[in-house]
């Protein structure tokens, strides 16, 4: 798991800004068939030290993935349509972790563990091929011609930390992202230990979260855009949006308190989940309107890297929390973090007029 995650957060730094400068045609492709060899890598691989070089190389790739995909719809789509495409986006790519439970179950048990590796890494470099055919330049929506990105390195890093409309989400993200950390690591957990749940019953209902939140993030999407048409204004659209999900929030601090009652604490997770991912998605809308012109994927890169950090080091932290205090204390923690998020986001985007949106 080191292995994949240290070189995942590092590599968001320089991945961004790799695609600004090169585009996403020929940086997708790379990514996506590193992202296969090292999977076939970790199916052919005979030692640990193999498997762990695999991982490593997993992480690098994996990080120019989700800034490819946004920079593509930011130079696709209209403002006006982009959330519900990126929450669209969102959906369906939450069938991915739906699909491979089973998916690799099937394969280990009728062709051994290998096979679940070598297979999908395969099938990736026909995806990588897919890719590189129809991300072509005339495909995408005319616009006004940009100044160039500054060239990877320091300047690039430098021109994200310092810009005065990212401010907010930046911080905004860096507060929040350890909430859905929390959700993905410890909710299993969380149910055994507090609600007493078994093996099969976390089988059976714990893919009800992200399976509401895929319809919950289109919704929000839509509902967004539709902001946006009546306010003619994106960062005040995007912020209204994801100022109600934090009224969500409470159900962080309240599933600890309904952890014997199983109907409960699943809905209390449900609408947590629902409340963490969707964020999640809506801040990355977000970011394509408040970036500066350019170097739309270099902040994506870069707020993901800072991101993941933090969500780190809270998720060491949330181990002797857990330890000493319980759960209790821990989710109240989480509780209190998007509206926190929420509160940032309105100081720094409450004035429609204050933000401008070159990335539009």
């Amino acid at each position: 798991l080191t292995a994949y995650m240290v070189p995942y957060t590092l590599g968001y730094l320089f991945s961004g800004q790799i695609i600004d400068r090169w585009g996403t045609r020929r940086c997708a492709t790379v990514f996506l068939a590193g992202m296969s060899a090292a999977t076939v890598g970790c199916g052919l691989a005979r030692t640990f030290p193999e498997l762990a070089a695999a991982r490593v190389l997993l992480g690098l790739a994996e990080s120019g993935v989700v800034p490819s995909i946004m920079l593509l719809i930011t130079r696709r789509y209209p403002p006006e349509r982009r959330g519900l495409v990126v929450t669209l986006h969102q959906a369906l790519q939450s069938t991915g972790p739906v699909m491979t439970a089973p998916l690799v179950a099937a394969l280990t048990l009728s062709h051994g563990w290998r096979s679940s590796f070598l297979l999908p890494g395969a099938l990736g470099f026909l995806l990588a091929a897919a890719w590189f055919h129809s991300d072509r330049p005339q495909a995408a929506t005319a616009a006004a011609p940009s100044p160039p990105p500054p060239a990877p390195g320091w300047r690039g890093l430098k021109l994200v930390l310092t810009a005065p409309s990212l401010r907010g989400v930046l911080a905004a993200r860096l507060l929040t992202d350890p909430a859905w950390f929390v959700l993905i690591y410890w909710q299993a957990g969380f149910l055994q230990e507090r609600g007493g749940w078994t093996l099969a019953e976390l089988g059976r209902w714990t893919w009800l979260p992200p399976a509401v939140a895929a319809v919950a993030n289109v919704a929000v999407g839509w509902w967004s855009d539709r902001l946006l048409r009546l306010r003619g204004d994106a960062p005040t659209a995007r912020r209204l949006a994801l100022q109600a999900l934090a009224f969500l929030a409470p159900c962080f601090a309240l599933a600890p308190l309904v952890a014997g009652h199983k109907a409960a604490v699943l809905a209390m997770l449900v609408l947590a989940y629902v409340m963490a991912n969707c964020w999640l998605t809506l801040m990355n809308v977000l970011v394509t309107e408040v970036a500066p012109a350019g170097s739309v994927a270099t902040t994506l890169g870069v707020m993901s890297a800072l991101g993941g950090a933090t969500s780190i080091a809270f998720n060491y932290a949330a181990g002797p929390l857990v330890d000493r205090f319980g759960y209790d204390v821990l989710f109240i923690a989480c509780a209190l973090l998007h509206p926190a998020g929420a509160l940032i986001l309105r100081r720094c985007y409450g004035r429609p007029a204050g933000v401008t949106s070159p990335a539009s």
